[in-house]
C-alpha cells in the first residue's frame, strides 16, 4: 500500500528515460552511507540568485575585517570566500572546490568583474593558514579536537541506545556539533566514530540480553533452528513468523495453538529490560526478514538478541490478532443470531396471525351488548378452552419482543465456546478503571466451565465471587435471572446466558477501552500511553497559546458557547435573504444548484488529451529517481547486510512490483531480466513502510517548488476518502464488503487541494473511516501541511469533529441525510427569529468544563506522537459504559458540529468551502501557460533520452 501511494505520486511526474536492467549479484560492497545521505552540509554546484544574494553576500562587518587582514585583492577575496563558506558548511574548503557561481558572486560584489587571476594560489598560501584562525576566532567556532571527538562520542553513544541508522547518528552529530560551535571534521572521520559507537552500544546491549537468557533461554533459542520433519519450511523458526489466518474459528484455534507456542519460547522476564523499545522493534524487524539458516550465521549476542526480540514482538502481535479475531466471531455469532430471529419470525408468521385474530375476537366480545355475565361468557367461547395454549405462544412470542435476538445466540456461540474459554485462561485481561466486575465476571464464568446445569445455585461465596452485575442490561437480566426486577445479589443465575452476556459485554469493552489486554498493543491500556499529568500542566499554556484556545474550563465553555451563538445569530439574520435553503414543515430543504457551462475548461481538456504524451510508470519512477535519489532511504535493515549491486534499478523494479500489486512472479514475466525471488528478498530485506514514507515525502516536497499546483490549490486543504482493494480472504484484515462486494481491504487516501498524495493507509472494510481520518494530517512530515481537511459522511461523527476542533484541524465533511441530525442551542435561553425549529437539545456544558484538562490531554499526547488519533478514536467512536471522557468528546463534537452545519441554511457552509471551487477559474488561467510548458516538457523529454542513450554507450 506504501509503495502504491508512491507510485501515485511519482507517476506523471517523469520523463521517458528507459531502464537498463542488467545482471546482478545479491551482495557486493560494505553497507555505509554516503555523505548524500546524510546531512553532511555540502557546496551545491548550482546555486540560485537568492541563496547567492541571501547567504553568500558579505556584510559591512566582514569586509571591515577583511581589509584589516588582507593586504592584497586576491588574499582579500580569498578571505571573504573562506569565510562565507565557513559560515555555510561549518568547515574549510579549498577555493578550488567552491563552485564558480559562488566565487564569481562574491568577485563581483567586491568591484571585480571577475576573479583575479592570483586567487588559484590562496589555497596553497601562509597567507590562508593566517587566515583560518582569525575566522574562527571572529565566528567563536572551536578547533575539532580532542574535546570535540569527546563530544561526539558521547553523542553518538546516547543516540545509538535508540537509533541503528548511520545516518540518524551522524546526522545528530552534526547537529550537535554545530549547535556547541565546533568546527565540523571531515565526513570520514563522523562516519567512523557513528560505526564505533553503535557497535559499542549494541555491544553492551547485546551482551545483557545474553546474560539475561542464561543458558536455559539460550537453549530455548537454539531449537527454534532443528528441523523438526523432512520439510525445512516447517521449523520453528517460521512458524513463529506466520501471519493469522482469516477469522474463521478453525484460524482461531491456530492463532490460540500460536499463542501457546509463543508464550513457551518467551525469553526471561527482564532479558530484554535494558532494549529501548525503538531497539527492540528494529531487532524484531531484521529478524523477521532473515530465515533460519542466516540467523546461524550471524554472530552469536546478536543471534541470540534479534531472536529475543522477535519473540517478544510476535507475542505482542498475536495479543492483538486474537483480541481483533474474538471481536470478529462474537460480532459474526451476533449476526447470525439476528438473522435467526428473521428466519424464525417468518416460520412463525401464521402463529402472530392466529394471535391477532385470538385479540380481536376477544375485544368483539369484550364490546358485545350485555352485562358482564354474557360478556365473560362470549370470551370464553372464544377461548374454548385454549386459553393455555394462546398464554404459551403469547410468552413465546413475547421472549423475541423488540428484536430480542439473544435467545439464538447459543445455538452459533456452542461451536466456539471451547476455544474461548483457551483465549481467556492464557489471556489476562485487566479494567481500565477502578471497576472490576467485569475481571470477576470473567473468572466466575471460568470457574464454572465444566459446569452442566442451566441453572446456577448461588450461595454466598459464589456471590462475592461475582461481584457487582450492575453492568448487565434489563434485557439480558430478564434472561440470566429470570425475572425482570433486579436484584443485587440474585440467588441463581442461568448459565449459558450468563456467558453470552460476558462474552458480549468484554467484546464491548474492548473496543470501548473500559478492558485492556495485558501485553497486546492494539488493545493496551491507552490511558498508560498519555502524557503524564506534569508534561500536561508544563505544555497545556503554551499548546492553548497557539491553538487560540482557552485552556480553563470556564474560559473554554464561555468562548465555545458565544462562537456557536455567534454563528447562530448570523445564519438567523441572513436566512431571509438566501436563496438556496428554504424550512418546510420545521425541516430544511436545499435547492438544487444549477450547473454553469464553461466552454474553455472542455477546450483545455481538449488540448491537454492532444498534447500529452503517454508516459509509462517505469518511466516516471526512473525520471522522480534521476532527479530526487529517493531510493537512498532504502537499505539492508539491519545496516549491516551488504549493500546490493546496482541498487537503483532494483529498488525502482521493487516499487514497481508492489507498488502496482502485480508481484514478484508477474513483475518477473514482464522484466525478462528481473527474478521473483531477488524481487520478494529486496522487499523483504531492504524496505520498510517507514522508509518509503521518507521517500513519499521528498516526492512531494519536490512537486511542491513547482509552480502549477499552486493554481490548483493552496495546500491548506486536503481531501480524505477510500477506495476498495481486493486481497486473498486468507488474511485477518479482509473482509467482504457489503456495498462493493467480494473479498478485500480499505485504501484510505489523503489527498491535498494541489491534488497530490499526502498520505495512504490500508484499513479494514468494516471500520468506520472517520477513525483514520485525523492520522493522515498528523503523521503527515511534508511541506503541504494543510488544515482543513474535507472527506465524506464517512468522515465524520461527534468525538471526531471534537477531537480535530482541539487540534486545530477543520474538519469539513459532506453529511448524508444532515437534516436529521440534532442541533444543539447555546442555550436553553437562546431564540432565534426564522431558524428556532432546526434546535431541539441544549449542549451540557459542564461536563465539557469538568472534562477539558482530560480532552486537552488526549490533543498534547497525539501532537507529541505518544498515540495516536486512531487508536484514541477506536476507543472514543463506541459507547463506553465507564469511560466519561467519551461522553465529553461527544459533547463538545455536538458543539462543534452544529456550528458546521448551521452556516449551511446560508449557502456558506461545505458549498461555500469546497476545495474544488474556482478549480474552472483557475483552470482558464493556465491557458496561456501550457505552450512554454509543453515545450520545456518536449525539451527535458529530449535531454533525458540523449542522457539514457549516453549512458548505454
Amino acid at each position: 500500500m506504501h509503495a502504491f501511494g508512491l507510485i501515485l505520486i511519482c507517476f506523471g511526474a517523469g520523463q521517458n528515460k528507459p531502464i537498463v536492467i542488467l545482471p546482478r549479484s545479491f551482495e557486493s560492497e560494505e553497507c555505509v552511507p554516503t555523505v548524500h545521505e546524510t546531512a553532511y552540509p555540502r557546496l551545491r554546484a548550482n546555486v540560485g540568485p537568492r541563496e547567492l544574494v541571501d547567504v553568500y553576500s558579505p556584510t559591512k562587518d566582514e569586509m571591515g575585517l577583511a581589509d584589516r587582514v588582507a593586504r592584497s585583492f586576491p588574499s582579500r577575496l580569498g578571505f571573504l570566500i573562506l569565510l562565507k563558506t565557513f559560515q555555510r558548511l561549518g568547515y574549510f574548503v579549498l577555493i578550488r572546490d567552491v563552485p564558480v557561481s559562488i566565487v564569481e558572486h562574491i568577485a563581483r560584489d567586491q568591484g571585480f568583474l571577475q576573479a583575479p587571476a592570483g586567487l588559484v594560489e590562496y589555497d596553497d598560501s601562509g597567507t590562508r593558514r593566517r587566515h583560518v584562525p582569525i575566522i574562527r576566532e571572529y565566528l567563536k567556532a572551536k578547533t575539532f579536537g580532542d574535546d570535540g571527538l569527546a563530544l561526539l562520542g558521547r553523542v553518538v553513544q546516547e543516540a545509538a541506545r535508540t537509533k541503528e541508522d548511520l545516518a540518524d547518528l551522524i546526522n545528530i552529530g552534526i547537529e550537535e556539533l554545530l549547535r556547541q560551535s565546533f568546527e565540523l571534521p571531515g565526513f570520514t572521520t563522523l562516519l567512523e566514530e557513528a560505526q564505533r559507537g553503535r557497535a559499542e552500544v549494541n555491544r553492551v546491549l547485546c551482551s545483557s540480553v545474553y546474560e539475561g537468557l542464561g543458558a536455559v533461554g539460550r537453549a530455548r533459542i537454539d531449537r527454534l533452528w532443528q528441523d523438526p520433519g523432512e520439510d525445512a519450511r516447517k521449523k520453528t523458526w517460521n512458524t513463529l513468523k506466520q501471519d493469522p489466518g482469516s477469522p474463521t474459528l478453525t484460524h482461531l484455534k491456530e492463532l490460540v495453538d500460536h499463542h501457546q507456542l509463543l508464550v513457551s519460547q518467551q525469553p526471561p522476564a527482564g532479558a530484554l529490560a535494558q532494549l529501548p523499545v525503538s531497539k527492540i522493534r528494529h531487532f524484531a524487524a531484521e529478524a523477521r526478514s532473515l530465515d533460519a539458516a542466516r540467523m546461524q550465521k550471524m554472530e552469536p549476542y546478536k543471534q541470540y538478541t534479534v531472536a529475543a526480540a522477535l519473540l517478544h514482538v510476535q507475542l505482542s502481535r498475536v495479543l492483538d490478532d486474537l483480541g481483533q479475531m474474538f471481536i470478529k466471531r462474537m460480532t459474526r455469532i451476533h449476526r447470525h443470531a439476528k438473522e435467526a430471529l428473521a428466519l424464525h419470525r417468518l416460520m412463525h408468521q401464521d402463529r402472530t396471525d392466529n394471535l391477532v385474530r385470538t385479540l380481536r375476537e376477544v375485544v368483539t366480545a369484550f364490546q358485545s351488548e350485555g352485562d358482564a355475565s354474557q360478556r365473560l361468557s362470549a370470551i370464553d367461547s372464544v377461548l374454548a378452552g385454549k386459553s393455555i395454549d394462546v398464554l404459551q405462544q403469547c410468552e413465546a412470542h413475547e421472549a423475541q419482543a423488540g428484536n430480542n435476538y439473544w435467545p439464538f445466540l447459543w445455538r452459533f456461540y456452542a461451536s466456539h465456546r471451547p476455544t474461548l474459554f483457551r483465549i481467556w485462561r492464557a489471556v489476562r485481561l485487566r479494567s481500565t478503571c477502578l471497576d472490576a466486575s467485569i475481571e470477576k465476571a470473567l473468572q466466575f464464568v471460568l470457574n464454572h466451565e465444566q459446569h452442566r446445569a442451566e441453572w446456577l445455585t448461588l450461595d454466598e461465596s459464589d456471590r462475592d465471587a461475582l461481584g457487582d452485575l450492575s453492568w448487565v442490561t434489563d434485557g439480558w437480566w430478564r434472561l440470566i435471572a429470570g425475572e425482570g426486577k433486579r436484584d443485587l445479589k440474585p440467588e441463581k443465575l442461568h448459565r449459558r446466558h450468563f456467558e453470552l452476556c460476558m462474552f458480549t459485554q468484554l467484546m464491548w469493552d474492548l473496543k470501548s477501552g473500559d478492558a485492556c489486554i495485558e501485553g497486546s498493543a492494539e488493545y493496551a491500556d491507552y490511558r498508560e500511553e498519555l502524557i503524564s499529568w506534569e508534561e500536561f500542566e508544563q505544555s497545556a499554556a503554551v499548546y492553548g497559546e497557539q491553538a487560540g484556545l482557552p485552556t480553563n474550563g470556564i474560559a473554554f465553555v464561555a468562548q465555545t458557547r458565544n462562537w456557536l451563538d455567534s454563528i447562530a445569530r448570523k445564519t438567523d439574520e441572513s436566512f431571509p435573504t438566501n436563496q438556496s435553503v428554504r424550512i418546510d414543515h420545521g425541516e430544511p430543504v436545499l435547492s438544487k444548484i444549477s450547473r454553469k457551462a464553461e466552454p474553455a475548461l472542455r477546450g483545455l481538456e481538449k488540448e491537454m488529451a492532444d498534447r500529452l504524451e503517454p508516459v509509462s510508470i517505469l518511466d516516471a519512477l526512473a525520471d522522480t529517481e534521476n532527479l530526487l535519489h529517493w531510493t537512498r532511504f532504502f537499505g539492508p535493515l539491519s545496516g549491516h547486510d551488504a549493500k546490493l549491486d546496482r541498487p537503483r534499478e532494483r529498488y525502482l523494479i521493487t516499487s514497481f512490483c508492489y507498488g502496482c500489486n502485480l508481484g514478484p512472479s508477474q513483475t518477473a514475466r514482464s522484466l525478462k531480466s528481473a527474478d521473483r525471488r531477488q524481487i520478494a528478498w529486496v522487499n523483504q530485506r531492504h524496505i520498510t513502510e517507514d522508509k518509503v514514507d521518507e521517500a513519499i515525502t521528498t516526492v512531494i516536497n519536490a512537486y511542491n517548488q513547482f509552480a502549477i499546483p499552486r493554481l490548483w490549490g493552496t495546500g491548506k486543504s486536503a481531501s480524505a476518502d477510500g477506495t476498495k482493494w481486493d486481497l486473498y480472504e486468507q488474511n485477518l484484515l479482509s473482509e467482504y464488503h457489503v456495498r462493493y462486494g467480494g473479498y478485500g481491504g480499505i485504501g484510505y487516501y489523503h489527498v491535498a487541494d494541489s491534488y497530490i498524495a499526502l498520505f495512504s493507509h490500508f484499513i479494514p472494510c468494516g471500520v468506520w473511516e472517520a477513525v483514520y481520518i485525523l492520522d493522515g494530517l498528523l503523521k503527515n512530515q511534508s511541506e503541504i501541511q494543510p488544515d482543513t481537511l474535507h472527506a465524506d459522511t464517512q468522515g465524520q461523527n461527534a468525538p471526531v469533529f471534537a477531537l480535530a476542533h482541539l487540534l486545530g484541524i477543520q474538519l469539513m465533511p459532506r453529511i448524508r441525510n444532515w437534516k436529521d441530525l440534532t442541533l444543539y442551542r447555546p442555550d436553553k435561553s437562546s431564540r432565534f427569529e426564522h431558524i428556532d425549529t432546526l434546535f431541539t437539545d441544549t449542549v451540557d456544558w459542564d461536563l465539557i468544563r469538568t472534562h477539558l484538562p482530560d480532552m486537552l490531554r488526549v490533543a498534547l499526547s497525539i501532537k507529541a506522537g505518544r498515540i495516536t488519533a486512531a487508536t484514541i478514536l477506536r476507543r472514543l467512536g463506541t459507547y463506553s459504559r465507564q469511560n466519561r471522557l467519551y461522553l465529553a468528546f461527544r459533547e463538545l463534537g455536538r458543539v462543534v458540529r452544529t456550528a458546521f452545519s448551521a452556516p449551511l441554511p446560508c449557502g456558506s457552509g461545505t458549498a461555500g468551502n469546497y476545495p474544488g471551487r474556482n478549480k474552472q477559474e483557475r483552470a482558464v488561467q493556465l491557458l496561456p501557460k501550457m505552450d512554454l510548458l509543453w515545450r520545456r516538457a518536449s525539451d527535458n523529454r529530449k535531454q533525458s533520452r540523449r542522457a539514457a542513450e549516453s549512458d548505454q554507450v
